[in-house]
This record gives structure tokens, sequence and C-alpha cells, in this order.
């Protein structure tokens, strides 16, 4: 079924399918360098990156397998837990859980509720490991590291409570002496949690039941040229009315990131202190409002006010002794109608060393408007102290280069677009059908000239054409390039396969893998994967000798297993060797007469090469019994069957206690075909050029009949010929030119070389390669058909299926 998915869903499933094969690969390379501590973090870190993700959805059994292993991980990396081979299983198990849950979701848009009780099962193992790992110093370090914590949190709470507006503070004690609860909550977002999609700033301002908020920064900035703006560094601080569970409920994705505790009736209640702080930050306020009224006409009424608001500060403080000078200074103001005087008064009395961090937040203005702009809905109280903790020093440096304004699409770095696949198929289609329009100019170029005898016409329309044929090439080109893929997409799911085979055998076995990045079609690469499956696990059940059987052959008892891939012309090669036990002609023939696929005279004919090509013959297989890995006589049918049906091939070299060597060739790209167009019998059909080795035109004094069968020799070379009507069924015989010559394609068919006698030869075009559907599928002497430019159908043959 086809299931529909948010774009937000798609996204996450599509990276965590990435990461998990990340995962499994660095999870096999620990378990070879155990030692190595950056591994191990940048585990852990995928791990942590995915859990968190998946803390975006509903997806409950997920997110405690992945939490679980999160958790066995840091144990590990904290140094309380050894890495070795049962660790490795049991957290490839969870990673193999955690595929299971996307394939699930892929097909019915849900996790499959059966898995409840097997989640249940992995997680209690899971956390059994990670106990039995953990020593009991390291739970003592981490019950010394939540307290140190919690001691932090508590001194920022107090520092934070102290500046809170006494008004508001004595309304919090007035709803506690009511019996409300009041909660003190604090978030601290990981600084790598932008990287996990959380949005730590939608997730404060969404607090249900809050009353205040402040935000402050968590650890000193540093200058503006480091500032890492993907780096979160804020600490989010409310008090709140909600019931607990709630909050929990809110929190419950960032586990480990929040603290909640009841609002202490002792830190909310208004001493002396308080109140003089907030008289001065009023009196403060008043300085502010003067200093933006200096040579305005309306200076003496705001003098009287500012005064007046002045002396009932002082008066609830308990400042009676600077009153007088207050007056004097209000006077003088009134005289000069300018706010000097007082602003002076101000700057002399008003400033008291215990309240100097209200200062701050009174000069921390702009940054306050930025983070409410931000979306912290009012009132916000920004606290920090010391103030240089709060605003970037190098904001104020001039000689450091600013880039305010700067966007982040700005960048130079490299950007990547994601394109579903369907929308670069509909391009290849038009492509398509603009190489037959293409196709299609030269064509009417011909009937202008020699139809209607348009001579000029006709060469307008060639130079048209090439312009056009430019462009479509260059179409082509790139399009193909949005296609291509590097073979590491399906190499990656070799190393924990063979690693599973390779121990289910007792066999030892190191997988190397080369030329990663050599990049072929999307059809082609995915196409790929059935067929290298079938041909690791045959090297590796049929190749590879056990650890013992190599000693004694004089082996390490580490066997090799080499998958590399390259790029040759238009083709890229996949090359599958190993150094085990290699292939025995003698043994080949013995098993294909026993099963009746080949007779005794074949037998004495076929040579030590042929020999080990009969391990492609349907039904052949050299194992004593049918297991899950071999034995059922599939396996190399299907991978030749297979490769050829990419119009590729396989070529297989073996040498007897020395290894094994399997070549497969395909094309980069499935998408366009050349092919050569012949007249035979009067239709015109197409031979794919990777098959053609060449042409030639044999006279009819040079063939000679062998055995029933016609030959010729080309090249120091016998070469059967095949007339091509006879092979089709046609009555037509073939015919040969004025010189009495038989055109002639060389082909190269499963590494023989045969003659193909036709008509005659025609012209190599590009064509769109379509396979044949319905009742025509069967027609397997078919590669396809394909739109010629007159609009004719052009049948392109398949040599492997109409030669076999």
């Amino acid at each position: 079924m086809t299931t529909a998915f948010s774009p937000l869903l798609l996204q996450f499933m599509q990276e965590s399918r990435d990461g998990l094969q990340e995962i499994a690969s660095r999870l096999l390379a620990l378990e070879r360098q155990p030692d190595d501590p950056e591994l191990m973090e940048s585990l852990f870190r995928v791990v942590h990156t995915l859990k968190g993700n998946c803390g975006l959805f509903e997806f409950p059994e997920m997110f405690r397998v992945l939490h679980a292993a999160e958790d066995l991980m840091s144990a590990v990396r904290d140094g309380q837990a050894a890495y070795d081979r049962e660790m490795a299983d049991l957290l490839l198990e969870a990673m193999d859980f955690v595929a299971r849950q996307f394939d699930d979701i892929e097909l019915a848009g849900q996790p499959d509720p059966a898995q409840a009780a097997p989640c249940a099962e992995l997680v209690a193992r899971l956390r059994q490991r990670c106990g039995m790992q953990l020593a009991q110093a390291g739970q003592d370090a981490h019950q010394a590291t939540r307290r140190a914590a919690e001691e932090a949190a508590r001194s920022r709470m107090a520092e934070s409570l102290a500046r809170v507006p006494a008004s508001l503070r004595m309304a919090w004690a007035d709803a506690a002496r009511n019996g409300e609860t009041l909660l003190w909550v604090e978030y601290t977002p990981e600084p790598e949690c932008f990287f996990k999609g959380e949005d730590p700033l939608r997730l404060a301002t969404q607090m249900p039941g809050v009353l205040w908020r402040c935000v402050l920064p968590g650890s000193a900035w540093p200058a503006l040229a480091e500032l890492d703006a993907y780096r979160a560094n804020l600490v989010f601080q409310a008090v709140a009315t909600a019931d607990r569970g709630l909050l929990d409920e809110h929190f419950r994705y960032v586990p480990g990131q929040f603290w909640i505790t009841a609002l202490p009736a002792a830190a909310i209640e208004v001493k002396d202190q308080t109140r003089a702080n907030d008289a001065l930050m009023i009196v403060q306020t008043q300085n502010d409002a003067l200093w933006a009224l200096e040579g305005a006409p309306w200076v003496p009424g705001h003098l009287k006010a500012a005064v007046t608001t002045i002396a009932n500060c002082m008066r609830a403080v308990g400042r009676m002794d600077v009153l007088p000078a207050l007056e004097a200074c209000a006077e003088e103001a009134l005289a000069q109608s300018s706010v000097a005087p007082l602003v002076a008064w101000i700057e002399r009395h008003a400033q008291v060393q215990a309240v100097a961090e209200v200062d701050e937040v009174i000069g921390k203005a702009d940054l306050q408007e930025d983070i409410t702009a931000t979306g912290i809905a009012a009132p916000v109280a920004v606290a920090a102290a010391p103030a240089a903790a709060a605003l970037p020093p190098a904001a104020v440096d001039a000689d450091v280069p600013a880039n305010f304004g700067r966007r982040a699409e700005d960048s130079n770095g490299a950007r990547v677009l994601k394109v579903e696949q369907e929308k670069v198929d509909r391009l290849m289609n038009l492509i398509g059908e603009m190489v037959v329009a293409r196709n299609g100019l030269p064509y009417l170029a011909s009937r202008a000239e020699n139809q209607y005898g348009e001579r000029e016409l006709g060469r307008d329309i060639r130079a048209q054409h090439a312009v056009i044929n430019r462009i479509v090439e260059e179409m082509q080109d790139a399009i193909m390039q949005v296609r291509m893929m590097p073979v590491s997409f399906v190499f990656q799911r070799f190393p924990r396969l063979v690693r599973d085979i390779a121990r289910k055998l007792g066999k030892e076995v190191q997988l190397l893998l080369e030329g990663e990045t050599t990049e072929a079609d999307k059809n082609v690469i995915e196409a790929l994967a059935d067929p290298l499956v079938h041909l690791v696990r045959n090297a590796l059940d049929h190749g590879m000798e056990t650890p013992e059987e190599r000693r004694a052959a004089g082996k390490p008892a580490t066997g090799k297993l080499v998958m590399s891939a390259r790029q040759e012309a238009d083709c890229v090669v996949i090359e599958i060797a190993d150094d085990g036990r290699g292939i025995d002609p003698a043994v080949i023939r013995r098993k294909a007469y026993a099963r009746g696929l080949v007779d005794e005279a074949a037998l004495e004919r076929m040579s030590d090469r042929e020999a080990v090509n009969l391990v492609f013959l349907p039904g052949f297989s050299t194992a004593e019994a049918v297991t899950d890995l071999s034995g059922r006589g599939v396996g190399m049918d299907a991978v030749r069957t297979a490769i050829e049906r990419l119009h590729g091939s396989v070529q297989l070299e073996s040498q007897a206690g020395q290894g094994t060597r399997l070549q497969l060739s395909l094309p980069l790209s499935m998408a366009v075909t050349n092919v050569m167009i012949v007249q035979s019998g009067g239709v015109q059909y197409g031979l794919p050029m990777d098959a053609v080795v060449e042409t030639v035109r044999v006279p009819a004094a040079d063939v000679h009949r062998i055995k029933q069968h016609n030959a010729a020799v080309l090249r120091g070379r016998i070469v059967p010929l095949l007339e091509l009507n006879s092979l089709l069924g046609l009555d037509t015989p073939q015919c040969c030119n004025e010189h009495d010559e038989w055109a002639t394609l060389i082909l190269r068919v499963h590494g023989q070389y045969l003659g193909l006698v036709i008509d005659d030869f025609r012209e190599v075009v590009e064509v769109i390669l379509k396979p044949l559907s319905g009742v025509l599928a069967g027609l397997t002497a078919y590669a396809g058909s394909a739109l010629l430019g007159d609009g004719s159908v052009l049948m392109v043959i398949n040599p492997k299926e109409l030669l076999k």
C-alpha cells in the first residue's frame, strides 16, 4: 500500500535511514578499534541525534530502544563499560529493530503495535548490559555530576529571583498563601540541539501556565569572529502554575535538559533591599528619560514630574537625607530650563554599589528587545551576571569585522537540493521525447532535399539540427549527472553482511572496499544490490576456508575479500575477489555431469576456463546439502540473468587454492542506448552497440561449411556465422551485395565471437529504449523498442538471448 507522509516525517525517515547505515558502519569499525575515542564520540553523536529526531514524533518503542542504546554507548564513552563483540551484536540488534519500525511506518503509516513486547525485551537487555558494565565509581561520579548541576541551577534561580520586581514577587507570595503551587522551571537546551531538529525557543514559549520568563546565556559569549550561530547557548527560566505532570509531558522529548522544583517561599519574600533595588531602578529610568528631553520646550513640566517621582522613591527607601539637595538641584534645573543639574544629582546620590547589577540589566535594553522580538512573550527579564557574560565582547570591538545582516543563503558553502525521484524520472522522459524529436530533423532535411528539391531548406534544417543536438546532449548529460550515484550506496551494506555470515560460518574474513566514489546511474546501482549479495554469500560459503584450513594451507587465518569499483570508458566495472580455495575445474566437471547438465562428449572438449563457467548454469551447485546460504542452485544463474538484464556481462576467473575473481561490467546508464540500425528481410532492426565488435563484409568465397554451420576465418580466428533471418524464423533468405559479399556484424556474446549475417548496415543512433510490455514481454529475443525520427518503431534485438 502507498502511505502519504508529511514532509517533516518523510525527511525524518530519509535522514534516519542514512543515520542507521552510518551507525552500523561505525559499530563495525569500533569493533576493530575499540579504544578509538573519536570514533566512539562520533557514533554516540549520531545515535543521540537519531533519538532526538525520533522525539518529534509519537514512536514510543523506537524512542525507548534508542534511548537505552544511547545510555549503553554513554557508559562506553565515559570509560564505565568495555566495548566488545557481544555489545556490538546487541547494539546492531537495536538498530535492526529501529529499521523494522521504519519498514512498518512506510507500509502502514505507523509502527506495528505488536512490536511493544519485543521492544520491552530488547530495552531490558540493553539496560541489563548497561547495569552490568557500570561500576559503582561511575555511578558515584554520575550522582556527583547531577548534584553539582542541581546546585548550579539553584544558584541561578536565587540570582534571577533577586532581580524580579518586588510587585511581581508580592503577587506570587499572595498566590502561594492562597494555596496555589508555584513551580520554578529551568530549561537548558543542548548545544547541538538544532542539528536534532529541536526548536528550544518554541518549546520555551509554548510552556503551559507561565507567569514570568527569563532568558540568559549559558556561558560567556565568545568573540564575534568565533561565535557559532548554530550552537545553542541560552538558559530559559520560568515561574509557572501548571501541573507538574503537564510540565513533564511538555519536556518529555528533552530528558535531562530541564529542572523543575517548587518555588521556595523564602525566595519570593520582599525584603528592604529589594524595595531599594526597585526604587533605584525607577530613579534610573527617570534619568534615562531626562536625557531624552534635553533641549525640548516642555522640559519644565517633565522636570517637576521627575523630581516628584524621585523624591517619593527616596522616601520609600528611607533616604530622607538627600531630599534637600534634590530640591536645590530641581530649582537650579528649572531656572536653567535644563535637565543637566538633576541628572548630575542622580549620578552623585542614586548609584549604590549593592544594586550595581540592576544597572547592568537596564544597560542591556537592546539585548532584551532582540530576545523579545524572537517570540518570547512579555514580560521578559534578561538577567545575567556579570554584563560581560551576557553580551558578546566583540559586539563593541571596532577592530573585528562584523557581519550583521548577513543571511544564511549568503554563505559560500556548498548547497544540496533534495529532489524526489519521480521528478527526475519525468525530466528523463522529457529528454527522451526531445531525443526522438531531434532524430526527426535529419529525416525532414532529407525529404526537403530529395522529395521537394529544397536544398537550401534542407541545409537550414541540418544547421538547426546541429544546434538542437548540442543542447539536447548537454541537457541529457546534466540530467544523467543528477541520476548518478556512488557505488558506496550499495557497498555500505556489506560490512555488516560479511561480519554476520562469517561469524555464522565460523570464519575470519576481512572486507576491503575500494573505489566507493565510482558513480553510475541510480537504476544500475540499485539493481546491483541482489547480484552482489549472491556473489558475496558464495564467496564466504564456498570460497573462504575456515581458519584451521587456511593455516594448514599456509595462509593467514583471516581471509581477505575485496570489493572494488572503477570506471572504464562508458562502463562501470565491479570486482569481487577473494583469496580462498578457488574453483577446481575437475570438481565442477563431476558435479555438472552428475546433475545431467552436460554430456560426456561435451566434458571431453571443455577447457578448464569453460568448466569453471559451468557454475552459471541453472540448477548448478557445488554444495553437498541445502542450507539457508547455498545449495539451491539459483545463485550464480540469477546473478548472470540480472546482470544481462542490465545489458552487462560477467567474467569469472579462478585458480584452485589461490582464490576467485568475478568481474561485472555494466553500462553507466540505462536511459539512452546507442544502437546500430541494420536491414534484414526488408525490415529494420537495432542491435546494441555494446555487443558489436566490428562490421565486416565477408566474401562468399571465404565462407565455409563446418558441421552444418557456416564459419569464416577473420583476423586469425574462426568465427561462426549465423543468419539473422533464420534466427528470427523468417522465410526470406539473406541477400549479399553486388560484389557477392555478406554484411556481417561481429558480436561478442558470453565471451564468444559470433558473426551475425544481415542484408545491409544502416546508421548508429541514440534511442530511448522502452521495454516490451503485455503479451510482447515474453519475446526475450528483443531487448525493447524505440521510436525513430520518422515515427517508425524500431525493434531492438537482444543478442544474448537470440544467440543462446
